[in-house]
């Protein structure tokens, strides 16, 4: 019997401002390129590129057309409707695209605190812990992106709030 291991998810692949809210956007709800590109403000033909290049990268996966829009009249196929992976993080191919994705989480992150209307939590922190502490702290955060992507709901769903987290947690060498 053969086993074959999941390709790895090219990191370097979403290293995108505009791939970053596209992954966000698709960790709520499956969508189509049209919805996207309404959704975002796109050219359709740029959400359809987009969509195509990380699926093909493995952060999106093809899902099963809108029972919704099948067997309309007058239309043609359905479109296709993507969603995030969510196992493309335990698959990430971390040995190159690190800093490229880090700088377009920065230049999005610019654009959402442009855009913020209520901090609720904010810290900065550069201390030395003890590894257990560390290894609770990482863990916590860890519990904290679950619940965010598990819970995560179409964009303007009833009851909903539009809301932003960014987590980078990394170890420093000593004399940095």
């Amino acid at each position: 019997m053969s086993w074959e291991k999941e390709p790895l998810v090219p990191l370097r692949a979403l290293a995108n401002p505009l791939r970053i809210r596209i992954v966000s956007l698709l960790t709520g709800t499956a969508m189509s390129a049209t919805e996207v590109a309404e959704e975002l403000g796109l050219a359709h033909a740029s959400a359809s590129y987009h969509l195509r290049q990380l699926a093909a990268a493995g952060f999106l996966e093809q899902v099963d057309d809108d029972p919704a829009v099948k067997g309309r009249p007058g239309r043609g196929r359905s479109p296709k409707r993507y969603r995030y992976d969510p196992t493309s993080a335990e698959r990430l191919d971390r040995s190159s695209g690190r800093r490229l994705l880090q700088e377009a989480t920065f230049t999005d992150l610019r654009r959402r605190l442009d855009a913020m209307t209520r901090q609720r939590q904010s810290a900065d922190a550069e201390v030395w812990l003890h590894t257990e502490d560390w290894e609770r702290v990482c863990s916590l955060v860890g519990e904290a992106v679950r619940l965010l992507h598990e819970n995560a709901r179409p964009p303007r769903s009833e009851g909903t709030v539009h809301v932003s987290m960014t987590t980078i947690l990394f170890e420093m060498p000593d004399g940095q």
